[in-house]
């Protein structure tokens, strides 16, 4: 949700589903083997979207409480809890690493640190993930990164909004968040910050570039 009056200083990205294709690409894969629903499957692997307290062994690894190598067998009495037998190689698949990234825009994020707006990459995910991400996509385009992994919490929970607002350094109500799960956006939002919703690349930027003429340029 775009404020109607509040310019815009720091615009932050989400990781998987804006930077690269999304993660349900592969879940609604898995899905396929088992008969169930993208959004059964993705419930069982990654736990609860709303909760910022669940402790389903995903958000675990994201907090970096646990390895991700560890994860097919936490997961197990999830599984059995929603009537689902794995196959065992469900998070081999999920964590092959294979994606593709939106070089618009990793290259629109540069542009606008150049115009002199903060950037900032806020993500969900896992220790062993970084160099991999960073082999794919140039970090440096940001001023501040905050991995959940890294500090201990996840999105939504409030404490990692907080987090991002005081490292970017201005007011929350001028930060300006792209995030392709809902959920996270709603943490957004109530930490204070505008949002975008991602569900189409271009349609997302289109969105912002909007949001971004609406707004006082950065000072």
């Amino acid at each position: 949700m775009i404020g109607p009056d509040a310019p815009i200083r720091a615009v932050v990205w989400d990781f998987g589903g804006v930077l690269i294709t999304p993660i349900t690409e592969l879940i609604d894969e898995i899905a396929v083997w088992h008969g169930i629903t993208m959004v059964e499957m993705l419930d069982v692997l990654m736990g609860p979207r709303e909760s910022s307290t669940a402790d389903h062994p995903w958000h675990r690894a994201e907090r970096g409480e646990l390895a991700i190598s560890t994860l097919q067998n936490e997961v197990a009495p999830f599984a059995t809890s929603a009537g689902l037998t794995l196959r065992g190689d469900e998070y081999e698949r999920l964590l092959c690493g294979v994606f593709d990234v939106h070089h618009d825009v990793v290259r629109r994020i540069g542009e606008l640190r150049a115009e002199g707006y903060r950037t900032g990459l806020l993500t969900n995910s896992f220790k062993e993930f970084r160099d991999h991400l960073e082999a794919h996509v140039d970090f440096g385009v940001f001023d501040v990164i905050v991995d959940s992994s890294e500090v201990g919490l996840r999105k939504p929970e409030p404490e990692i909004y907080e987090l991002t607002t005081e490292m970017l350094g201005v007011p929350a109500d001028t930060i300006l968040y792209l995030d392709d799960f809902a959920a996270n956006l709603v943490g957004a939002e109530a930490a204070g910050w505008q949002t975008i919703l991602v569900t189409d690349i271009g349609a997302a930027l289109a969105a912002l570039d909007l949001a971004l003429a609406g707004s006082d340029q950065p000072g």
